[in-house]
């Protein structure tokens, strides 16, 4: 604890101040000996010193820092009971106390300027919308293999199932998730590759699928008569299709002198 003596700029009365690690900083009255005044502040005190005039009181904290407060100017014209009531005390202005620093492991760290509003001027930048993913995407980021091929399989939509299964590729999972479909899964997947496999855009990639299918479950093939069922449809799509690249091929033979020749 420290002590110190102040004179009031009123009456001319001495005070004992004093000021504690509990961070208040007291006025004593001898007469009365009772306390006409503290204030409280943020830090532990060491030490205290009063003005000569009796205006300024000074407190040091054990942090190194340094605590002013002045007496606040009352009105002169004041009425005469009130003025009797304040010439009594010393009236000092308490310090204000300090903002935390706001750091990034609080959480009020990043709520931040959510409560400003745009000035004239501002530019405001939208948030970017949330993209909403599909069932077998999200099936994918939880590394569900079999589960997100079958749901691409249900939705029956080209594109995203060839995504899916180049995904798998490139994940090394395709022909395990093959390997581990069950009965219906597999009638499924025949059945897309009989309906999309000789489309011009998909044909390498989903022929190739067909012939690794095949080779892979040919025993669950032979034992469904409905998975033969895809599996001949599949041949016979694949024999007109190659039965159309032949004819193809003679028209652009034929084709190829007569437009040299008009080339000419």
């Amino acid at each position: 604890m420290a002590l110190a003596l102040g004179k009031m700029a009123n009456t001319g009365e001495t005070r004992l101040l004093s000021a504690g690690i509990d961070g208040y900083v007291k006025s004593f009255d001898f007469g009365k000996l009772k306390i006409t005044h503290s204030m409280r502040h943020p830090q532990p005190l060491l030490s205290v010193a009063c003005s000569p005039c009796g205006t300024v009181l000074v407190a040091g904290s054990a942090r190194g820092k340094i605590y002013m407060g002045k007496r606040k100017k009352k009105a002169v014209d004041e009425e005469g009971e009130g003025r009797k009531g304040a010439s009594g005390e010393i009236d000092w202005v308490s310090p204000e106390p300090e903002k935390p620093v706001l750091r990034p492991n609080y959480f009020r760290y990043f709520l931040r300027g959510q409560n400003e509003k745009a000035k004239e001027g501002d530019f405001v930048i939208a948030k970017p919308k949330k993209v909403k993913l599909a069932e077998h995407d999200k099936l994918l980021k939880k590394f569900r293999h079999k589960d997100a091929l079958v749901s691409a399989m249900v939705k029956n939509n080209v594109r995203s199932l060839v995504a899916v299964m180049e995904e798998l590729v490139t994940r090394r999972k395709l022909v395990r998730c093959i390997g581990n479909l069950g009965t219906e899964e597999l009638g499924l997947l025949l059945e897309f590759l009989y309906r999309n496999a000789t489309l011009p855009r998909y044909a390498r990639f989903l022929l190739g699928v067909a012939n690794k299918v095949v080779e892979m479950r040919a025993e669950d093939i032979r034992s469904a008569e409905k998975l033969r069922g895809y599996v001949r449809n599949l041949k016979r799509m694949i024999a007109e299709e190659i039965q159309i690249q032949h004819i193809l091929q003679g028209i652009q033979g034929m084709m190829s002198p007569m437009l040299a020749l008009a080339s000419r």
